[in-house]
């Protein structure tokens, strides 16, 4: 299972949009039309490595890492073993994709997303 991408949250999108290009060599790219603010930033490869979030205010002690998602292909068989085993996870469509993210929270408030086909 591959990482798909690295979710951060910040209070300033375009500088910590500016410092992942100019440190990282990232570019934006395409992004779904979520109903909130952000960016996903593309590594050389064409793969949106991370996706940056607008935060409102403070990050406070969550810090800015919102979560880490990893991709699967047996997506419908991975979420019915979660279910199964009696995890707690929510269920999303990305907007104008045919992807489905399931997000599940562990231990010490750590949030993995699940993705792959709807």
């Amino acid at each position: 299972m591959p990482i798909d991408h690295v979710n951060v949250r910040c209070t300033d999108l375009d500088t910590t949009r500016a410092f992942l290009e100019e440190v990282a060599g990232l570019t934006v790219g395409d992004r779904p039309p979520f109903s909130f603010p952000g960016y996903w930033l593309y590594d050389a490869d064409g793969q949106a490595v991370i996706h940056l979030i607008g935060a409102k205010s403070d990050l406070g002690e969550a810090g800015a890492v919102d979560h880490v998602a990893f991709r699967f292909e047996d997506f419908r068989d991975r979420t019915e073993k979660l279910a199964a085993a009696g995890h707690a996870f929510t269920v999303r469509e990305v907007p104008g994709t045919a992807i489905s993210q399931t997000f599940i929270t562990g231990p010490d408030g750590l949030t993995i997303e699940l993705q792959g086909p709807a």
